[in-house]
């Protein structure tokens, strides 16, 4: 009888300890910085819940600039005290000696989807990459019946085109200079190192024309919808919504670029096994990174989820070569060595 009852004890606690464990897994969470609004969204009904519902695992999300992201990173990293599990930043920021020093290599989940068909280079020490967006020139067709600016050089013809323009400043001005520099003349193939002294002198130009100087994707959007502007530099994602929203945003590919949001896990992350099996989760679906795509209108980081994707969607976005060959092509190695002086004589002009 006495044996009878420990074992029947042993199994009571064997069962308390499974429960436990259960409810445990259940509980567990990650925490994911990135920006809001609608690729917060794209990525909540793609990866998120979809990843939720496999591993019981619930996603918490920070909404933050890739500027904030590092800022609030390295402060973290400073105290010891990291309580995010992954960020997503563009690509050229996940590079910068600054971001690497703060994240952990993660060329071991390469190896993990080395298998999975990912286009050349969306993983690497830095992380995953989750799509390839776009930042380009769109208009407001209603605005130019007879058809808008189609190049930087007629974007800032404001006599031929006239409305207000709208341009980013979000700490990262390179685009902008190079913009300006193609719309001076400057070829796509000469055009790093940036001159800077010539950009900001074309910038000039234009600038009493600039009404809007958006710091966030969706403020861009507000500023569309409101009039605030009628021709400006975008993300593609951005205006792929507005177009969704029946608006007749028309748009080019020259002088486009073309940079992807790579997903990487900070140095000391609390759950990072979770945080490489949600990465791993999202390599491994060429439907979710199609999903992802179709929603935001970008370029998925597989040619199976290409092929997955509406036919309609497909023809807008820049996959073939002779498209290719019109878009900026930034040097990654030479913007991070220049991080600094670019934007002390961005603050400084964009500041007068």
């Amino acid at each position: 009888m006495k044996a009878t009852k420990r074992l029947i004890g042993l199994l009571a606690l064997g069962g308390l300890a499974l429960c436990s464990a259960m409810s445990s897994q259940a509980e567990e969470s990650l925490t994911v910085a990135l920006e809001g609004g609608s690729y917060q969204q794209s990525l909540r009904t793609s990866l998120f819940e979809p990843f939720t519902k496999a591993t019981g695992i619930q996603i918490n999300v920070v909404t933050a600039t890739a500027q904030e992201q590092i800022a609030r990173l390295r402060a973290m990293a400073q105290t010891g005290s990291v309580n995010w599990d992954v960020i997503i930043l563009g690509d050229i920021e996940a590079h910068a000696d600054r971001v690497k020093s703060i994240t952990e290599d993660m060329s071991g989940l390469c190896q993990k989807v080395a298998s999975k068909g990912l286009l050349p280079g969306a993983c690497d020490a830095s992380g995953l990459n989750l799509d390839y967006g776009v930042t380009y020139l769109a208009y407001n067709g209603d605005q130019y019946p007879k058809g808008g600016p189609t190049n930087w050089s007629e974007f800032w013809d404001t006599k031929r085109f006239p409305g207000g323009r709208a341009l980013p400043d979000f700490n990262d001005p390179w685009r902008v200079m190079a913009a300006a520099l193609v719309a001076d003349g400057v070829p796509l193939n000469k055009l790093f190192p940036l001159d800077v002294d010539r950009a900001l002198r074309k910038l000039d130009q234009i600038r009493p024309q600039v009404t809007l100087w958006w710091k966030t994707g969706d403020q861009s959007i507000q500023g569309y919808r409101s009039g605030q502007y009628a021709a400006g530099m975008v993300w593609k994602t951005r205006a792929s919504v507005l177009q969704k929203e029946g608006r007749n945003v028309k748009s080019s590919f020259d002088g486009a670029i073309m940079i992807s949001d790579r997903a990487t896990i900070p140095k000391g992350a609390p759950h990072r096994d979770a945080a490489e099996k949600l990465l791993e989760f999202f390599a491994s679906s060429p439907a979710m990174q199609a999903k992802h795509c179709e929603s935001l209108g970008c370029v998925p980081v597989s040619s199976e989820a290409m092929r997955m994707m509406s036919p309609d969607t497909q023809k807008g976005l820049p996959n073939t070569d002779a498209l290719r060959s019109r878009l900026i092509v930034p040097d990654v190695q030479w913007i991070n060595a220049n991080r600094d002086r670019l934007l002390e004589r961005w603050n400084a002009w964009i500041q007068q």
